[in-house]
């Protein structure tokens, strides 16, 4: 029996060693985005690429887009991309674990999660940072591996504002962003210069819509403006717009966004704002790949880097049904012009929007 014993054990041993020997079953190819395998120093190993962000992909809007630009880079640039989607609670702890799996590039969102970058980033010095629409270097302190970009649509929303200003015919007009932040700020006072350069007769109600994700507050206030006598609204407040698509639907005015196109909601949805960030995603894997990475940097993207844009096709849809309307879009088109040429300046104010201000 003790001789039977040992002939077992014996032959169990081989069968581990030819086993670890065959690479599991032939699939060492199957990577499986090598998310728990850090890539090895040289050797031509791919760079290695983390976007962990604090919306869900599959949003239709600047998610999805920043997921786009990084495969349009990953394709370009032969590098590899992996997503997370985080929450408050796990932003620090998500990003360190990409480092410590080998990520090269970590890319995060907005400015819920400036913090946990500037912690994981003095950590790990070795890995790259990009902070998309936030603020982190200064010219009292910079990260030398975080580049971040402030996103300004003042100049895209001031178009918005000098279009609505021409074809509103109440003279007066809303407009809501989601919550009191310097960019948001911006859009709204440039908006209301737009408004104030082609209507001086006009108005604008201004409200902020209590967040992102907060439809039913965004149409109370939407049905506050309606009943002030707006006629148009013009929204900058991620997916509360939807509550105020909902009120103009139900009260017949018009109103406009951006991101998100609700056109197939709403005929009154006249057009929407682009918000790129897929370009910033695109533009840090590609300098990372060539070795000049913008550390240390702040950047800007504007109407003329095409961080934002106007995206013409979604205003001329509408104008197929709504002749008066095709005027108002080629107006909107020669500001555009003007601006991207330097002949009209929309200042970046970030006070709280006032129409008593702008208009005095």
């Amino acid at each position: 029996m003790k001789k039977f014993v040992s002939i077992l054990l014996a032959l169990a041993m081989t069968a581990a060693l030819l086993t670890g020997c065959g690479g599991g079953g032939g699939n060492s190819d199957d990577k499986d985005n090598d998310a728990n395998t850090p890539p090895a120093d040289g050797g031509g190993e791919k760079l290695k690429v983390a976007l962990v962000v604090n919306q869900p992909f599959g949003d239709k809007g600047s998610m999805d887009d920043l997921a786009a630009g990084a495969d349009r880079a990953a394709a370009d640039f032969g590098v590899e991309v992996y997503k997370l989607e985080s929450d408050t609670a796990t932003f620090e702890d998500d990003i360190r674990a990409m480092c410590q799996q080998g990520y090269d590039l970590i890319v995060t969102t907005y400015a819920y999660m400036t913090d946990a970058t500037i912690a994981v980033a003095q950590e790990y010095p070795d890995v790259q940072f990009c902070a998309v629409f936030q603020t982190i270097n200064t010219d009292e302190v910079s990260y030398p591996n975080i580049w971040d970009i402030e996103f300004h649509g003042e100049q895209a929303f001031y178009i918005a504002g000098y279009m609505a200003g021409l074809n509103t015919k109440s003279n007066v007009v809303g407009m809501q962003v989601g919550a009191e932040e310097p960019s948001p700020n911006a859009e709204g006072n440039g908006f209301m210069e737009g408004v104030k350069a082609a209507n001086p007769n006009a108005s604008v109600d201004f409200a902020y819509a209590g967040g992102y994700g907060d439809p039913a507050t965004a149409k109370e206030k939407a049905l506050a403006m309606i009943a002030n006598g707006c006629d148009f609204i013009q929204n900058d407040s991620g997916a509360s717009n939807a509550g105020v698509v909902e009120a103009a639907m139900e009260n017949g005015i018009l109103t406009s966004g951006e991101i998100t196109d609700y056109w197939d909601t709403y005929q009154g949805f006249i057009g929407i704002i682009g918000i790129h960030f897929g370009a910033v995603a695109y533009d840090a894997i590609k300098s990372l790949s060539e070795g000049n990475y913008l550390g240390g940097q702040r950047s800007i993207y504007g109407l003329a880097e095409g961080g934002y844009t106007m995206e013409w096709d979604t205003y001329e849809r509408y104008a197929e049904t709504n002749a008066d309307f095709k005027a108002v879009i080629e107006a909107g088109k020669e500001i555009e012009e003007k601006i991207k040429a330097g002949e009209i300046t929309v200042e970046y104010n970030i006070a709280e929007p006032n129409w008593e201000a702008i208009a005095g």
